[in-house]
């Protein structure tokens, strides 16, 4: 499959259905850990969109994605920020800085900061999105427990362990509350406030 994407690209002259297919190869790509050829090809995918739909259209902003989140699997970190950072400007002008598209590709952001080692830039970024997916979408939605557990993993990588711990035992009981008490996320987060207690040596 991936001579056939190859080949394709070779040509340098796509339609919509082309990319998406490139795309879903490269999907696959990455799947199997093979992550400079998934680059490779959504790198020509994104150019070849940028040219043909323009820099707005949701496919655009999803291959961007999709380059960004490969380009993070072989430490790239750089050329993610930029592109995530693109993703972000189209989505504030297009949808308004609370959207919660907007606030996934700021998350998505935060996350490759974090990914690269830089916690302390992380960490106002994640408590920014924290605070507004619970305006927006409210203390106990999906995306606002996550954006919960990012800052505290962040705490703990910062050794603010005690901060740490108090969230993730905030966090337990909201998803015990939402999701019930062996939803997988909630068994992470049980393991993720014993590691911050251990660490900060509190009683939890």
């Amino acid at each position: 499959m991936a001579n056939q994407g190859r080949t394709t690209l070779a040509n340098q002259k796509f339609d919509p259905a082309d990319l998406s297919r490139l795309e879903a190869e490269a999907r696959e790509l990455h799947s199997d850990k093979r992550f400079s050829e998934a680059v490779h090809i959504l790198r020509r995918v994104l150019a070849a969109r940028l040219e043909c739909q323009g820099e707005k259209h949701f496919q655009t902003i999803n291959a961007r994605s999709g380059l960004a989140r490969s380009l993070r699997a072989v430490h790239q970190y750089d050329e993610c920020f930029v592109l995530y950072t693109e993703n972000i400007r189209v989505h504030r002008n297009k949808l308004g800085p609370d959207h919660p598209q907007t606030l996934r590709s700021l998350s998505r952001l935060a996350n490759t900061y974090f990914a690269a080692g830089r916690y302390q830039e992380a960490r106002p970024m994640f408590e920014d999105i924290f605070s507004r997916r619970s305006q927006v979408l409210g203390r106990d939605h999906p995306d606002t427990l996550r954006s919960r557990s990012s800052l505290a993993n962040t705490f703990a990588a910062l050794g603010r362990n005690r901060e740490a711990a108090a969230l993730h035992r905030d966090i337990i009981e909201d998803r015990v509350r939402v999701l019930g008490p062996e939803h997988q996320t909630t068994e992470l987060s049980r393991k993720r406030l014993e590691t911050a207690s251990s660490a900060a040596q509190v009683k939890y």
